[in-house]
């Protein structure tokens, strides 16, 4: 498919067909066979530092989701962001800071 790369509409009729067109692309894969199941990742020391904070809105994180790239999102975020977008199929996982993450407890 050929995707227009003039400007039309409004940035959220932008966002809305972007992911309407991945919506439909994924219900091709997935009557074509495919499989579009994401595995965790695992989380390794070695990879870029990790904060620990809702990916969304900044404040604490409570729940990872895996089929999200492992983001971290606070749980009203996550349950607004899934619902408007009708994700139900993504289950959030419990986010624990680890000792990494306890140092940016910051006191206001």
């Amino acid at each position: 498919a050929v995707v227009s790369t003039q400007s039309t509409g409004t940035e959220e009729e932008q966002v809305e067909y972007l992911l309407k067109r991945t919506a439909e692309e994924a219900a091709l894969d997935l009557r074509a066979g495919a499989d579009l199941t994401v595995k965790p990742k695992e989380i390794d020391e070695k990879d870029e530092e990790e904060l620990p904070w809702c990916c969304v809105c900044n404040r604490d994180a409570e729940v990872r989701c895996a089929e999200c790239d492992n983001d971290l999102y606070c749980k009203r975020c996550f349950r607004e962001g899934h619902d408007e977008f009708d994700l139900t199929d993504h289950k959030p996982a419990i986010f624990k800071k680890t000792s990494q993450h306890k140092k940016y407890n910051l006191e206001l």
